[in-house]
């Protein structure tokens, strides 16, 4: 597991160890655990998760309690449940923040912070496939194995830090894995069934969106193989000139410097197979590289139609950007809605936007891989949109699928690529821990490994927005630390010296200014 989240618990394991003493769990508890049991037992349906971790802590009271499921060679990451009465040994207890004293609201705080950034998916291991202590997920920890109707192994419920089973329950552990497993593998269809119909509920409104935009590099190319075909010539270009500078729009069989070097030559040529056009706000021509004493092999008769049909092309494509700019404009104010509706988030997707403009900057992007970057930023959490017009509630699954519900939304779109593989990527991890696909190392974009750092760096800042005044260069320090540590397992290390220079630059009140003034 992630290593400072280990050091982290370990600095306050004494503190959670002596928490509560299970000494005293006798055959009152005992009897008053199964009772508790025999009460979930009888429901028609199965307990909610926050019932199943009240039943297991009478056993614990522990602060953490986690379901990890297995898929495959990994367990993903499927529930958690915090128990802050525990964290800070408030026996008989409350979880009402507005109760606790500013050391405890930071504890709860520095708590929160590292249970957030548990990576989704971890290496199965067999140990897993046996009650005891581990340390493989968030320090000392003692795990459950959970076992499907088949046998085979369904998962673990991990309950800790720095907790023990009572004596007295030991050897009756493997009865409370059974009943764990009828509890959470029902619930787990049932849920199962319900993710289902979240997602072709996302993929419907995805659908019906339609396409949105021709694709008009394709005809062009399309056109220019056509032509080149037909007069048996090697390559063409089709360019667009505004305020009479070239742009090179399509290009077959010719390098951009080479079809720069024809551009000069042929810009006022009156070459054989040269067809001007005209669009809305500009103009352009098509050109084939033919020989001129070549006959004319019926294109005589294609030229106006081909001439219109550009022209009317390049229009269209310049109303649907238009559009398209007006359509992304609307789903981010709508996105906007959304993180004012909670105080944590209410900067959040503003906030990241100014972080990788001055990065880009930092890091020597051009203005047009900036332009890119600030567009992916700005969307990135955009699938939360689809959600909501779904339902208005979010749990780990929602929270895993938001990158790819948002990818489908803009992908008929015409913006870059990169844009769209940066809102489906911002999830994922460069050691292959991350969500939705498990991809690593350089199969995730430059544009999705930009939004994934800085994104910790936005969440780090919610978390201690409100920390008392003096403690700025020791929070970022920590900062820093967390994203040393996570470098090469959770971010690109190219990344890193670059971004802990900007955080030292702009220091922790420049950090918390961004977005603020969006």
């Amino acid at each position: 597991m992630i290593k400072d989240v280990k050091e982290y618990l370990s600095t306050v394991g004494n503190r959670l160890s002596k928490a509560f003493s299970v000494e005293g769990f006798g055959t009152e508890k005992e009897l008053e655990f199964w009772s508790l049991s025999a009460e979930h037992m009888s429901r028609k349906e199965p307990p909610s998760f926050p019932d199943i971790a009240k039943w297991i802590d009478m056993l614990y009271r522990a602060p953490v309690h986690i379901v990890y499921r297995k898929e495959g060679d990994n367990l993903v990451l499927s529930r958690r449940h915090l128990f802050v009465e525990n964290l800070l040994k408030k026996e008989g207890g409350t979880s009402d923040k507005k109760d606790f004293s500013v050391e405890e609201k930071q504890f709860i705080q520095d708590f929160e912070n590292q249970m957030g950034n548990l990576e989704k998916k971890r290496a199965w291991d067999d140990d897993f496939s046996a009650h005891g202590i581990s340390s493989h997920t968030i320090g000392n920890c003692e795990h459950i194995p959970i076992y499907d109707t088949d046998g085979e192994n369904w998962g673990v419920y991990v309950v800790g830090p720095f907790i023990k089973s009572p004596d007295l329950m030991v050897p009756k552990l493997s009865i409370v894995g059974r009943i764990l497993a009828i509890w959470l593998v029902r619930l787990n269809e049932e849920e199962e069934m319900a993710r289902n119909k979240y997602q072709e509920s996302i993929d419907e409104v995805a659908s019906n969106l339609g396409t949105g935009a021709l694709n008009t590099e394709g005809i062009m190319h399309l056109i220019l193989s056509y032509l080149t075909n037909k007069v048996n010539a090697k390559s063409g270009l089709v360019v667009e000139l505004i305020e009479e500078k070239p742009k090179i729009i399509s290009s077959l069989n010719i390098s951009g410097k080479e079809a720069k070097e024809v551009i000069k030559e042929i810009t006022d040529s009156k070459r054989e197979l040269y067809i001007p056009f005209k669009a809305e706000n500009s103009n352009g021509f098509i050109w084939i590289d033919v020989d001129s004493t070549n006959p004319d092999v019926g294109i005589e008769s294609l030229k106006k139609p081909l001439s219109d049909t550009v022209g009317d092309l390049i229009s269209y494509r310049e109303d649907n950007l238009v559009f398209s700019n007006q359509l992304l404009e609307t789903y981010y104010k709508m996105l906007r809605a959304i993180e004012k509706s909670r105080d944590k988030t209410q900067y959040h997707t503003p906030r990241l936007i100014a972080f990788v403009e001055r990065f880009g900057m930092f890091f020597g992007l051009e203005e047009i891989e900036i332009d890119r970057i600030k567009l992916t930023a700005k969307l990135h959490d955009i699938g939360y949109v689809g959600a909501t017009s779904i339902s208005s509630s979010f749990s780990i699954d929602s929270e895993m699928s938001h990158p790819i519900t948002g990818a489908k939304m803009v992908n008929q779109l015409p913006i870059h690529k990169d844009v769209i593989k940066g809102i489906e990527t911002h999830h994922e991890w460069v050691n292959g821990q991350g969500t939705p696909y498990g991809l690593e190392g350089d199969k995730i974009p430059w544009s999705g490994k930009i939004i994934s750092v800085f994104e910790f760096i936005v969440d780090f800042i919610e978390t201690y927005e409100h920390s008392d005044a003096g403690k700025e260069e020791e929070l970022i320090q920590l900062l820093n630390n967390n994203l040393i540590e996570r470098a090469d397992k959770q971010f690109d290390m190219v990344l890193i010296p670059t971004v802990i220079q900007l955080i030292q630059m702009l220091g922790w009140e420049g950090c918390k200014s961004l977005g603020v003034n969006e």
